[in-house]
Formats: C-alpha cells, structure tokens, sequence
C-alpha cells in the first residue's frame, strides 16, 4: 500500500557544496498516524540522496537513527514502497539521475546503554539493500552497494560509462558528506 505523498517544497542549498537543492516530500501512515518526511538531497553529478524519517524527531541531530517501535512488518513495507515511488517522480524531472541511499545505524533510545550498532551491514542495509534489489529492476539502474558503509547506489544505465560516473559520485560525496567513512577502510 502506497500513502499519498505531497510535495512540500523545493530548499536550496546555499553552502557551497555539491548539495545544490532538496526536494521535500511527506505522506502520513494510515496504521499510526505518524507523519514521515523525505528528502531527496540532489546534488552535482545528478544524484539524488534520499532520506527519510519521522517528523515528530525533525529536530534531533538523530533523527534518521531512531527506532521508533511504532511500525509493523507491512507498515514498514509500506514506508519503503512509497519511498521508493518517488523514483519515477524525480525521474520525470531529472531523466537521466542516479540514486544513493546510506543507511544509518540504528540507536534504541529506550535501552539505558543506547544500543548502536556497528556501521558495516547494519540493520537498515540489510533491509534496504534487499528490499531495493526486489523492487527496482536493472534496466533502468546499475546496482552498486558499499557494505562497509551500508550505502547503496543506483547508477543511471543512461551513462556511458557506469565506473566512471560511480567514482565522480563517491568523490562529490565524500568532498559532500565529511562523516561519511572511507570504503576502503
């Protein structure tokens, strides 16, 4: 099941970075009433970085590591599909883009020691990763994923050369994002 997203606004971004503007979704779970936010982060090299998370934790520096324990299997199924239906949104706007997901790791706030898991193959990517690779096929993406980082990229088969676009993008990210890890490490 699908919840009916609305577009909220269009951000740009004013720090220098190769982050350039971020379009702004939300749509509300029938099941619990929680509103969710996504943001498609669009950066040099059209490359979306999708993110989302509940709009009740919008302030918290924490906000995409949350576990809210509200969700059932089916409702976070749910949160994914329509996540994930923002693909051919940003498609019809952006034709040729390509997209990254990283997945943060999850801290249990209702754990008196704040539960964190490792960053390599977290819970997330293990969850995104699998559910990315049954929803979206190969002919439109190339599917790269970065377990050491639980990331993931869907590099538009539009490029000529898939290698070269995946390490320009790594590069814009790691010039973009200074928390992000090295892959290699």
């Amino acid at each position: 099941m699908l919840y009916p997203l609305k577009f909220i606004q269009k951000d740009i971004c004013k720090d220098g970075s190769d982050h350039l503007f971020t379009y702004i979704y939300k749509f509300t779970l029938a099941e619990t009433h929680l509103h969710y936010i996504i943001r498609a982060e669009y950066h040099t090299e059209n490359v979306f970085a999708v993110k989302f998370y509940s709009k009740k934790d919008r302030r918290s520096q924490y906000k995409y590591n949350k576990i809210i324990n509200k969700n059932t299997y089916s409702s976070v199924i749910n949160i994914l599909e329509t996540c994930t239906s923002l693909i051919p949104i940003l498609l019809e706007k952006h034709p040729n883009c390509s997209f990254a997901l990283s997945s943060a790791r999850s801290i249990d706030f209702s754990n008196p020691k704040k539960l964190t898991e490792h960053l390599e193959e977290n819970q997330r990517f293990r969850i995104y990763s699998r559910f990315i690779q049954d929803r979206i096929g190969t002919s439109t993406f190339t599917h790269l994923e970065y377990p050491t980082i639980s990331s993931y990229l869907l590099i538009n088969n539009a490029e000529k050369d898939i290698d070269e676009k995946e390490k320009r993008i790594l590069e814009m990210f790691e010039r973009t994002y200074q928390t992000i890890p090295d892959i290699t490490d």
